[in-house]
């Protein structure tokens, strides 16, 4: 059943954009902070400490795959972030704080909302026939690539 699981979970994220996998690693560390609060204030220590470990590996993977070089001063920010969110986790993960994973969670949503923004701004470029700098496409009839045209099967790429 696990593989089966691991299996759908592969083949449901191949085809998606670098921001929609980032998006979902954000809502599922969000989900896992949820998870966390619940299990600490019910007084299953185990259940949100395992929860916290969860979130760990969700911050641990986005800080890991910072392109520091294409983000520069803005995957430099997102990185001191994920580390003190990570820094945060390991006290709410020591001392079952619900007050620092309601924290944590304030600040994942607000960096997933960037995100999203970002989203939305690339969807309506593609809507209304700009490329990611800005420029028209230029669409020929012997579909020759012109100025400012991307080939459709190409993404645009965007690194923190």
């Amino acid at each position: 059943m696990r593989k089966g699981l691991n299996t759908y979970r592969e083949i449901n994220t191949m085809g998606m954009s670098q921001v929609d996998l980032i998006l979902t690693v954000y809502r599922g560390a969000i989900g896992f902070v949820e998870s966390a609060t619940t299990a600490f204030e019910a007084g299953k220590t185990a259940e949100g400490q395992a929860a916290c470990e969860r979130i760990r590996r969700c911050l641990v993977h986005l800080y890991t795959t910072l392109d520091m070089e294409k983000g520069q001063a803005i995957a430099a920010k997102l990185g001191q972030l994920y580390a003190y969110m990570i820094e945060q986790l390991d006290l709410a993960a020591a001392s079952g704080s619900t007050k620092i994973l309601g924290d944590v969670a304030r600040m994942l949503t607000t960096i997933k909302e960037g995100w999203e923004s970002l989203k939305e701004s690339e969807n309506g470029m593609a809507a209304s026939g700009l490329s990611a700098n800005g420029a028209e496409d230029d669409v020929r009839p012997d579909d020759e690539p012109g100025p400012g045209s991307r080939k459709s099967n190409e993404r645009i790429t965007i690194s923190a």
